[in-house]
């Protein structure tokens, strides 16, 4: 297939002569004129809403994926002969059996399935079903995890000749606010998940490194702990947003982000908890947000600018029915690993089996 990326290049060259105009669609036009040659297909707008189910190991009803295009050329579209779009699937989990797959071809759009936009322009809205994708691709829907994607490359072809595909394309032309036009998406799948985390569960931790960096500037803080050490104990998980209706799985306020680690290793401190540092529940990762205080060797709630704040780390790497382990760290040298037990015996979501 013969492309034309130099050609392209030009139009992200000469766009950035271009960026101080302020109407965005004659940047466009001005740099077609100037190069004399070339296309884009430009991305209107984008839905995602791949939406997958991990108590019924298939999509939500009414899951889609959609782009609305509009394509351009140096003869304002007449150029335009056809546009053909390609899908993958990604498997993006870490569970043993990779399901990727490699492109195949998923629709061919002629000159004659694009209409007048307002701008003159032809355009074109492509919209598939998970069905459609399911398909297409000939993956196994059960084998599905949260964060999986499909991916999506499209190709223009002119009536003169020319091809263009997301090769050709870099910098401003692919993903600048003028040309918008990558010729490939990347829908990551969503996670419908209406379970709640929050409890009291409990913990046995493994200590594993005794925090080379656990002192800030100043402090003389007695370390006692060591390497091996085991800490028992209780954590709290409270849900403050998210959860059914949310487009996130859950955001969580916790006790201690370290499972005992940091008040055992450093006493006098407290735990490594604040209000201004949670869990979020993304699909298959459990992901701390935000940084935990220290002022005068304290955990303290808030930042007051006076202070040293650190941030924590988690990986999942194991879930079997009601116990998961969680490898943890935090930005000064800390970590280690916990055994938590779910509050009551209860299993954890199978969504979390996607780690192991």
């Amino acid at each position: 297939m013969k492309t034309y990326n130099n050609k392209i290049a030009i139009l992200g060259l000469a766009l950035a002569t271009l960026i101080a105009c302020d109407d965005e669609e004659k940047v466009v036009d001005e740099i077609l004129a100037q190069v004399g040659t070339g296309a884009v297909l430009r991305t209107i707008d984008e839905d995602n809403n791949l939406v997958y189910n991990f108590d019924t190991n298939e999509f939500e009803d009414g899951s889609s994926y959609t782009i609305d295009l509009e394509e351009q050329d140096e003869e304002s579209g007449d150029l335009l002969e056809s546009v053909e779009v390609y899908v993958n699937f990604d498997d993006n989990s870490d569970d043993g059996t990779d399901i990727s797959t490699t492109e195949v071809l998923l629709q061919t759009l002629t000159a004659s399935e694009f209409t007048d936009g307002e701008r003159g322009l032809p355009v074109a809205t492509v919209s598939y079903t998970a069905d459609e994708l399911i398909a297409a691709t000939g993956i196994d829907e059960t084998m599905i995890v949260g964060k999986d994607r499909f991916e999506f490359r499209l190709v223009l072809s002119l009536t003169n000749g020319e091809v263009y595909t997301n090769s050709d394309v870099g910098g401003p032309v692919s993903g600048g606010a003028y040309f918008s036009a990558p010729f490939e998406y990347f829908p990551v799948i969503a996670c419908s998940i209406t379970d709640d985390l929050s409890g009291t569960h409990s913990y046995v931790t493994t200590i594993n490194t005794t925090a080379p960096g656990q002192e800030p500037p100043g402090d003389n803080v007695p370390i006692g702990c060591s390497q091996g050490t085991i800490v028992a104990g209780n954590v709290t998980w409270t849900q403050i947003a998210g959860g059914e209706g949310s487009p996130i799985s859950g955001e969580y306020s916790s006790s201690d982000m370290s499972f005992g680690q940091f008040e055992s290793c450093y006493p006098g401190r407290g735990p490594a908890t604040g209000e201004d540092v949670t869990i979020i529940w993304d699909c298959i990762s459990l992901n701390p947000d935000g940084e935990v205080y220290l002022k005068d060797s304290v955990v303290v709630p808030n930042d007051d600018n006076d202070d040293t704040d650190f941030t924590y780390g988690y990986e999942i790497t194991s879930v079997v029915g009601p116990v998961m382990t969680i490898d943890f760290s935090n930005s000064l040298g800390d970590t280690g690993s916990v055994v938590l037990t779910r509050e009551g015996g209860e299993d954890w979501p199978a969504i979390f089996l996607g780690n192991n």
